[in-house]
């Protein structure tokens, strides 16, 4: 949204973003519903000391009693809805009676939008400001699956409601549906233009720029307010690159999807930091790369930033330099995420993974010296891991303990349109002719009822001492903030 606010304004076109996730969310956890419990009716009469205190640092000290406020939190949003038909949480939304993967069931949630719990934000939070709107545009960005029946209700209710607007619908989701090989428009009578990938010049071009334009904008976040997101300060998302510079794991879904990776050089890309640090003065400044290349890992080494960063990365050489990992530490890195995926060297290499395992160790601990935590990924029941497999996994890691502060443990899902798809006996995972995974029977026998007993009986409950609890539905993008070392 940033990039797409940027891009518009320099070019002579006047904008205004609406992060209306947040909005929602606040709105519903404000709403007035009958408190039939005591769970409840404590949650609604501190409400507002609940989100006071998760814009604070304090709450951030106590881990037991952030999980509450945050328990809390997520009940209210949880009891603002049927919960007979819906599932709102943090970090979640469903529907028991439409899916989010079935272009059919999107379009009934577009045409019933009143039914929709967001729909009293629409109104109230939403109506003026289209309403106030010269421009006959209105952009709606849908990232993830979660997002995917609410925005189509609100793309109903701007249908039914403003008729001079056109409907632009991009983001990350819309992008992989577009990529299905079997795309089929199926939102032609809702939605006028739908966006594939970076949407800059396609929108620029919409409205009458000439093709050639410039393809480098520095983010506008004139639309953050610091005081409506839940997190101690103001965290702007940055992007130095688009797709994976790695592109090789034969697990990821963006590899199917066969999206380009693309850069900018790392001088350009630390200029554009040092003007939003200048503008914006953000707390924390969370990369949101694939993977940040090693490239701009050096250069962020030798800068001094007033913000502190995190992101994602790969587990590369330069980091078995302990001195490297203590420059970015006082760059300002306070912590990062990797994805191990396994600690079976045998499945990283027929994964293609490029990761060697004793690397990883050294990193780990170098890492753990410099002050920085790590975030660290798995992912169970891939076609190339077994029971065996899994279990060394499991070793790895207790061994490692006293250098891993997280893990997220993820059970694989097979991409749809993958080069490993051919080779397996498939069915779907989700029913809709939107659905970008499929199950599939396991060559190895490790199939995902034995994966999941693994993880919740035998993995959980043997590394459970020796790592952090995740932030209840914030997962990484608070576990940040405990950084104490």
């Amino acid at each position: 949204m940033a990039l797409l606010s940027a891009a518009l304004k320099e070019n002579g076109f006047p904008c205004e973003v609406v992060d209306a996730n947040v909005e929602g969310m606040l709105y519903l956890i404000r709403s007035e519903v009958e408190a039939k419990d005591v769970w409840s009716k404590r949650a609604i009469k501190k409400r507002e000391e609940i989100l006071a205190e998760l814009r604070g640092s304090s709450l951030y000290q106590n881990t037991d009693r952030y999980h509450q406020q945050v328990y809390d939190l997520n009940h209210m949003l949880a009891i603002s809805a049927d919960q007979k038909r819906f599932k709102l949480s943090l970090s979640d939304y469903s529907d028991n009676r439409l899916s989010s993967v079935s272009s059919q069931d999107l379009l009934k949630s577009a045409a019933r939008y009143k039914e929709n719990p967001f729909y009293g934000y629409f109104e109230t939070g939403l109506r003026e400001k289209v309403q106030g709107s010269t421009s006959e545009y209105i952009g709606l960005s849908i990232c993830y699956l979660n997002q995917a029946l609410v925005g189509f209700a609100l793309a109903g209710w701007v249908r039914d409601n403003f008729r001079d607007k056109k409907i632009i619908m991009g983001g990350g989701l819309i992008s992989s549906w577009m990529s299905r090989p079997d795309y089929n428009h199926p939102f032609d009578g809702l939605v006028d233009v739908c966006i594939k990938g970076e949407g800059e010049l396609p929108l620029l071009e919409l409205l009458g720029q000439k093709k050639g334009n410039k393809k480098h904008y520095v983010p506008d976040y004139d639309f953050v307010k610091k005081d409506v997101y839940l997190a101690p300060g103001k965290v702007l998302p940055f992007r130095a690159s688009i797709g994976c510079y790695w592109s090789k794991c034969r697990f990821c879904p963006e590899k199917a999807e066969t999206r380009p990776y693309s850069s900018q050089r790392a001088s350009r890309v630390l200029a554009d930091l040092r003007i939003i640090e200048d503008k914006y003065r953000p707390d924390y400044v969370h990369l949101i790369d694939n993977a940040v290349t090693p490239a701009f890992l050096r250069a962020l080494s030798h800068e001094r930033f007033s913000f502190k960063w995190y992101g994602f990365i790969r587990f590369e050489k330069d980091f078995l330099d302990p001195e490297f990992c203590r420059n970015l530490k006082e760059s300002g890195c306070d912590m990062l995420k990797l994805g191990l995926e396994s600690g079976d060297q045998a499945v990283l290499d027929q994964m293609n993974k490029g990761t060697d395992l004793g690397m990883v160790s050294r990193i780990l601990e170098n890492l753990h010296q410099a002050g920085i935590l790590t975030f660290v990924y798995l992912l169970f029941g891939t076609g190339f891991e077994d029971k065996a497999a899994a279990f060394k996994t499991l070793e790895f890691v207790k061994a490692h303990e006293a250098n891993i502060d997280y893990l997220n443990l993820a059970v694989f899902n097979l991409p749809k349109f993958s080069e490993d798809a051919e080779d397996l006996e498939t069915w779907e995972f989700y029913h809709g002719d939107l659905s970008l995974y499929l199950n599939f029977v396991h060559p190895l026998g490790w199939d995902r009822k034995k994966v999941k007993q693994f993880i919740q009986k035998i993995f959980k409950k043997e590394v459970s001492s020796g790592v952090r609890k995740n932030p209840a539905f914030f997962s990484s993008n608070h576990a940040v903030f405990f950084n104490r070392r």
